[in-house]
């Protein structure tokens, strides 16, 4: 049997994965999470099925256009497949403290030491704040959701100039906590570049040569999705 050009082409590359698991105890806006049994087999039911109630932006997700207000872009449902993949680069960002801020200069370092950020890419940001995702304290205290890093307005502006179709990062948003105001995406949004919070094990994927791959669920009328995020990630000596 001859196997799918693209099927051969994919040995070559690990998956690794860069969502969240939806499930109760993850943090979360004050929206509610629900997994509710529907069906179960210890009912005598032949089946096992439940209902699932979730936010548009809980766990790992994306934004579309007309997630912000007064923009008019189109909803989760109508952006092109093929803007939610693309060469990935992933940008080092752990030394940020809370509530600081990416600036311009510190991407153009970036790009000085590995390559420079071309239209089409997907650039993510990895500010090592998954640790925060799920600490012992329950909901209430979980420290995800608040003094989080993000980007500044000059960053934001820089990527929208080189024409990236989607950044993202493992934030709750990818503006800084320090900004009430959210400007990263005001920047974006209406720019129809795509955002993607709350990514995980960023760690685990080099500063470039990956290829990103992210699809939300077609919800109409939609302002965001849950997706499953993944990054191919070349194997040594492939």
């Amino acid at each position: 049997m001859v196997k799918p050009s693209l099927e051969e082409a994919l040995e070559g590359y690990e998956v690794v994965d860069l969502s969240h698991v939806l499930e109760d105890g993850m943090p979360r806006p004050q929206v509610p999470y629900g997994h509710v049994p529907w069906k179960l087999e210890e009912r005598g039911d032949g089946f096992n099925t439940y209902m699932v109630l979730v936010f548009e932006h809980a766990g790992t997700h994306v934004d579309a256009p007309f997630h912000l207000a007064g923009v008019g872009g189109p909803t989760i449902e109508n952006v092109p497949l093929t803007n939610w993949m693309g060469p990935l680069l992933v940008v080092d960002m752990r030394h940020k403290k809370e509530r600081e801020f990416v600036s311009r200069r510190e991407i153009e370092e970036w790009e000085r030491n590995h390559a420079p950020i071309e239209e089409g890419d997907v650039v993510l940001f990895d500010f090592g704040w998954t640790r925060n995702w799920k600490v012992p304290g329950g909901v209430e205290k979980q420290p995800y959701l608040r003094n989080n890093p993000g980007l500044s307005e000059e960053a934001a502006l820089y990527l929208a100039g080189k024409g990236v179709k989607l950044v993202g990062g493992d934030t709750p948003t990818i503006d800084s906590d320090a900004d009430p105001e959210e400007r990263a995406h005001r920047v974006l949004l209406p720019r129809k570049i795509l955002i993607l919070e709350n990514a995980t094990n960023l760690g685990r994927v080099p500063p470039t040569g990956a290829y990103f791959m992210a699809f939300p669920l077609p919800i109409g009328g939609g302002t965001g999705s849950p997706v499953r995020a993944v990054a191919f990630v070349p194997k040594k000596g492939g």
